[in-house]
């Protein structure tokens, strides 16, 4: 492979962006550079240095990079690697390359450029005004790659909540309703504290989420066409296809409804659209209390929270404490339990209630949960 050669170099770049799945090459700003373009519009140009031993490779971000401080180094990698037993040394040249920017360049250049992506700035500043501040746990944003239907090598931002042990499964639910509220849409995996999201389509699809066969694994994934993200993966392709269309099903219920979420597990559905409730659910989830509805949660062996209104007092919520098969009332009260189920029952409604304190709020520990008063009462949503 002469790289002397404009020949030479577009070759050797048609090689290395199909290593990559990229969607074309094209000749850069002066005849010896050339680009590898990928579908969603990702740019790097390769560049031999003299005396064409060397290439050089440099991930494209656009002008608005440099007024938000962000850069990413060029990588410069041998023209001539040794070839493997059954390689030419043109195809040893393109696998080197192409494994050296896999490796050092695409994840740097990925992560600039969701630090501009316009979906990323609107999620950051969502979150950053919807969600507490505690010590040595916040919200973070990445991005991973997603097996989407416009290309696999596709990347999607995701959110999370971080902390000491993870990412927390207990606030997930509300990340994506706070997504989801502000004009993104989500893809929450079964069981994950993680959230994809990106921008609305300007034209739905017919069916939003399909099966298609698993990556990597035997069995079917169930993914979202619109962040590209598998919500699980199933051995069942009858099973698969079925939890689809009820996926599709209330994915078209909400967006006829008008409403960012149907449900949202710790909340009455009548409470899910209005604010302060909702954040008392967000309060106790950032704490560390799950809520109860999530359906890979064991709730025999993990308490979960509730938030209702008490009918005819307008301004007053009641966070019970639900655990099976106790439900909501004290264990050993109205069924057998032991001692100490007792006392994790009251330690709870006590961390409820100093979780929840805050001006404009009255918090009692009651027998049947928390209850928290609003002074001022609530008026709008």
């Amino acid at each position: 492979m002469d790289l002397s050669t404009a020949t030479g170099l577009e070759s050797l770049a048609h090689a290395v962006a199909e290593q990559l799945g990229a969607e074309r090459t094209e000749t850069g700003a002066a005849p010896d550079r050339v680009r590898i373009v990928y579908a969603d519009g990702r740019a790097l140009e390769l560049v031999p240095n003299r005396p064409r031993t060397r290439i050089t490779i440099t991930a494209v971000l656009p002008d608005e990079a440099a007024d938000h401080g962000l850069s990413v180094e060029p990588i410069t990698v041998t023209a001539q690697p040794r070839p493997r037993p059954d390689e030419t040394q043109d195809k040893a040249t393109a696998r080197h390359t192409a494994s050296h920017i896999w490796r050092r360049l695409v994840p740097q250049q990925i992560a600039a450029l969701s630090r501009l992506s316009a979906a990323v700035q609107r999620a950051r500043t969502a979150l950053a005004s919807a969600l507490p501040d505690r010590p040595g746990e916040q919200w973070a944003i990445a991005n991973l790659p997603v097996h989407h239907p416009r290309g696999a090598n596709r990347h999607c931002p995701i959110a999370w909540w971080h902390t000491s042990l993870g990412e927390s499964r207990a606030v997930a639910p509300f990340l994506a309703d706070i997504l989801r509220r502000a004009g993104l849409v989500t893809t929450e995996p079964y069981g994950s504290g993680h959230v994809f999201f990106t921008e609305a389509p300007t034209e739905w699809p017919d069916a939003r989420f399909h099966v298609v066969p698993a990556s990597g694994s035997a069995g079917w994934d169930l993914v979202d066409q619109l962040t590209g993200a598998s919500l699980h993966t199933y051995t069942d392709a009858e099973r698969a296809q079925g939890i689809a269309g009820s996926e599709n099903r209330v994915d078209e219920a909400a967006r006829r409804a008008g409403v960012p979420s149907l449900d949202l597990p710790g909340l009455w559905q009548d409470l899910i659209d209005r604010d302060q409730f909702r954040s008392l659910a967000v309060e106790l989830a950032t704490s560390g209390h799950m809520p109860y509805g999530l359906t890979d949660v064991d709730y025999t062996r993990t308490p979960g929270f509730l938030i209702l209104e008490p009918g005819g007092k307008p301004g007053v919520a009641r966070v019970a404490r639900l655990l099976e098969p106790w439900g909501a009332v004290r264990p050993g009260v109205r069924r057998e339990a032991t001692a100490q189920e007792g006392q994790l029952f009251d330690k709870d409604l006590e961390d409820y209630a100093r979780v929840l304190e805050a001006p404009g709020r009255t918090v009692d520990i009651m027998e049947d949960g928390v209850r928290v008063t609003f002074d001022p009462v609530p008026t709008g949503p």
